[in-house]
């Protein structure tokens, strides 16, 4: 190696153009380098390291004079020759699927171990002869002549595991192109064009001995890698152009976003996202239910399979609208969900006003029941006699309409009775007026008590009574009502002075052959009661005039 180093160098042509294509490299990973939001950047820097060195290898191969130094570099390249399929397939990989999550430093060394062991089987050549064979020299005498390459098994082996990754490579971008429409289908056949060059040259160069300046035309072909991505990044910008959009989309957004896989883990957050989760550290990666803050409720709500929700985390007092959209894929085979998106919506502000004209609402509501509840009672105040408890006449009118366009319907009578108490003056001026007030309240118990429940009585005066007897034919009411005079005549009321006797009178009117109206019946019932008076009380009446019952 040394003596190689130390001289016989030639610079011409081919050697001032792999500079060039060296110096490409380098300045296409700077740009790269600076691309924060590129799927696959620190692949594609790794990448173009790997290029870089294989040109390395090939422009010190071309400008080394001697058969041995040249086979030496040819040896040197080999890190690069194996290092580039490998890495441009997890680039590719990276890329189609959006993954911007870096490869750990791990995994980029298990990728290395198959060029460093290629690059020791071919610097062990001399030894075995096992990867350049005994037909390994110079096309001619020449100073400076290219090499003839007679590959053994162990070159066949390592060109193999190179085609492996080929063959990955062109299938993912071929997937890529096949699953998708029209620009972006467009943009994966470029993919599929550049990645194809490359390869299609080193295949001919191993199976038909194509060269170039007596050399493997392979990294040469590079250039026009390097001018096809040029054209993509800066040109037509393709390349990038719709990741980093969508990519600021998500950072410029003022609402947590998170992306999860198909086994949920967080591999993709917003700004926004980690302010809320308290800024985790290494979070890429991170199962979705050990997620700071709210990552428990998440997961229930994946694991119960909602797609909306209303989310308040435990330790904020923020409400958020959860929205979760499947990230998927169509393939002939049908559509895969690759993940989700999770968009957590801040309505703190409409929720709590939410809130606020919810509980407004329910004290107005309360309200309005409570007022509801007063008017009833006082409509139900002003239609019933606060002595007694009996509806008054203002509750008459209504009663009797609605009890009378029933019996219509049903063909059935009505029978109205007017009832007075006897001499009731008399007992007012005796024992006074709380002594009444007893005698009427006990006389309204004695009345309702002894009545149907479709009978209605109501208190119409002092001491006046009027009983509404639905369905009752004129020779019925007269015995009720006899029944109901008989057994208060016989049974003292108790008063605060003690039990006390008393009677009633009671005249009878009967609908419809009595009168149409109210008006009418209560008249007919009224000269009933005064014949009942005249006759000598305790007693009922009821006119001649005919009854069809």
């Amino acid at each position: 190696m040394n003596a190689c180093l130390a001289g016989g160098w030639s610079l011409n042509g081919p050697v001032l153009l792999t500079l060039v294509l060296g110096v490409g490299v380098i300045l296409m990973a700077r740009w790269v380098g600076r691309q924060r939001h590129f799927p696959g950047r620190e692949s594609f820097i790794v990448l173009h390291i790997a290029i870089f060195w294989w040109l390395a290898a090939a422009g010190l191969e071309l400008a080394a004079q001697g058969p041995q130094c040249k086979v030496f570099w040819a040896s040197m390249a080999w890190p690069g020759i194996v290092g580039v399929p490998s890495l441009w397939a997890v680039f590719l990989w990276q890329y189609v699927n959006s993954i911007r999550e870096p490869i750990s430093p791990r995994r980029f060394l298990l990728l290395g171990i198959a060029p460093l062991v290629t690059l020791g089987m071919a610097l062990s050549n001399p030894w075995h002869q096992l990867f350049y064979g005994p037909g390994t020299l110079p096309v001619d005498a020449t100073p400076g002549a290219a090499i003839r390459y007679d590959h053994g098994p162990l070159f066949d082996a390592a060109a193999i595991y190179v085609y492996l990754f080929m063959l990955f490579c062109l299938a993912v971008v071929t997937r890529a192109a096949y699953a998708s429409r029209g620009l972006h289908r467009r943009h994966y056949l470029a993919f599929v064009l550049v990645t194809c060059v490359p390869w299609a040259v080193n295949l001919g160069y191993v199976v038909e001995g194509w060269t170039l300046f007596g050399f493997d035309p392979t990294p040469f072909s590079f250039a026009f890698t390097l001018v096809a991505f040029a054209f993509l990044i800066v040109g037509v910008r393709l390349f990038d152009l719709l990741p980093v959009a969508r990519h600021l989309l998500l950072e410029e957004l003022p609402d947590p976003v998170l992306v999860v896989d198909a086994r949920r883990r967080v591999i993709d957050a917003n700004p926004a996202a980690l302010a809320l989760a308290e800024q985790p550290q290494d979070w890429q990666g991170v199962a979705l239910a050990h997620w700071p803050v709210f990552g428990v409720e998440l997961e229930a709500m994946l694991a119960a399979g909602e797609k909306d929700m209303l989310l308040m985390p435990a330790t904020s007092s923020r409400y958020f609208e959860v929205r979760s959209l499947n990230i998927e894929r169509t393939s002939r085979g049908g559509i895969a969900v690759l993940g989700r998106m999770l968009y957590l919506r801040d309505i703190t502000e409409r929720h709590c006003s939410e809130l606020k004209l919810a509980e407004a609402l329910a004290t107005s509501e309360e309200r309005l029941r409570t007022i509801t509840r007063l008017h009833e009672k006082l409509q139900e105040q002003a239609l019933r006699d606060p002595l007694t408890g009996l509806y008054n006449r203002r509750h008459l009118g209504e009663l009797f309409d609605r009890e009378q366009a029933r019996c219509q319907r049903d063909h059935s009578p009505i029978a109205l009775a007017l009832i007075d108490l006897d001499h009731f003056k008399l007992l007012n001026d005796r024992h006074g007026h709380l002594v009444g007030d007893d005698v009427l309240r006990a006389v309204a118990i004695h009345l309702t008590s002894n009545l149907r429940e479709s009978d209605a009585v109501f208190r119409i005066g002092g001491e006046e009574f009027l009983l509404l007897l639905p369905g009752a034919s004129g020779d019925e009411a007269y015995a009720r009502l006899q029944a109901l005079c008989q057994a208060l005549a016989g049974q003292p009321l108790p008063t605060r002075v003690g039990p006390l006797s008393v009677t009633l009178s009671a005249g009878i009117a009967q609908w419809p052959s009595q009168g149409q109206g109210l008006e009418a019946l209560m008249q007919v019932a009224d000269a009933a009661l005064y014949e009942a008076k005249r006759g000598g009380r305790n007693q009922v009446r009821r006119l001649v005039a005919a009854d069809t019952d």
